[in-house]
């Protein structure tokens, strides 16, 4: 199966490539072409994977494949690639954000399913391996009230991390979001209508790792993330995003279900919008929906 890598400006795509072009995902499976927006830069990367052809538009990495995957590290330059692999009705991979715009996700997500084409995306860290075994504990302390996460650089880039992962806990239907903007960071809490709360810690100029702590009825649990979960030098969570979208290239059967992909997206731009707009209270009702 051949697969192709749209965006060369994220470590991302080196780290995809290579798992998948080492065998480590499995074989039969191969990354032949790459398009990036700095054609030395994708040369670099591709030199590096064993990527076979660097193309000089994304149309073209979109031949002669079978799959592809939007790895562009800015959420606004996921939306034409990811059309444009929708009209090829090619099985399609966005990494995380799916969009920045509320309103692209949705007209994305429902082009896909109009066309039958499997389509996935999603925070990595949701299948780091230390946030798998949280959520594998959950059970044992009853209803989750709170999930508490601390993470580093900015929002707009790692906020839906936070976010990807509370949706794995609590799932669609957040209600309100309000952001606390300073210097340093953002503070966000997200409310659920039966009263579970979200509270993201989107530190700047901090340690690199993140925390998430989960806070049940019968007592709590917590998953430390410093960066360092390995297998041959690739981090193991990209490894498990790609066995993720294998599987659904499979199955037909995406991981994730279109409100979900959605919701995360909405929550996102609703705490921007807060934080921009004086830390009031923002309705997800203000924000398009499927």
């Amino acid at each position: 199966m051949n697969l192709a890598i749209i965006g060369a400006d994220s470590t991302h795509t080196e780290n995809f490539a290579g798992i998948i072009n080492r065998g480590l995902a499995g074989p039969g499976l191969r990354v032949t072409r790459l398009w990036g927006a700095d054609p030395e830069q994708a040369r670099a990367k591709a030199l590096e994977t064993g990527i076979d052809h660097v193309v000089d538009v994304p149309e073209q990495a979109m031949q002669d494949v079978d799959a592809v995957l939007v790895l562009n590290r800015w959420g606004p330059d996921h939306f034409a690639p990811a059309m444009q692999a929708v009209d090829r009705g090619l099985p399609l991979f966005v990494d995380k954000p799916l969009c920045d715009d509320p309103q692209e996700a949705v007209a994305l997500v429902r082009a896909a399913a109009a066309a039958g084409v499997p389509l996935t995306s999603a925070s990595a860290v949701r299948y780091d391996r230390a946030i798998r075994q949280l959520l594998e504990r959950l059970p044992d302390l009853g209803r989750t009230r709170s999930i508490m996460f601390t993470l580093p650089q900015n929002w707009q880039l790692y906020g839906v991390h936070a976010v990807d992962v509370m949706h794995a806990v609590f799932s669609v239907g957040a209600e309100d979001v309000t952001s606390v903007r300073g210097e340093l960071g953002d503070v966000v809490t997200i409310r659920w209508p039966d009263g579970q709360v979200g509270i993201a810690n989107q530190a700047r100029e901090a340690w690199m790792g993140m925390l998430c702590v989960a806070l049940g009825e019968k007592g709590w649990t917590h998953a430390d993330m410093p960066g360092n979960d390995t297998i041959d030098g690739f981090p193991r969570m990209y490894l498990e995003s790609i066995k993720q979208f294998l599987s659904m290239l499979k199955t037909g059967e995406p991981p994730i279900s279109n409100a979900e992909m959605v919701d995360v997206i909405r929550v996102v731009a609703a705490a921007d919008r807060s934080a921009t707009s004086d830390s009031r209270r923002v309705p997800l009702s203000e924000m398009p929906s499927l």
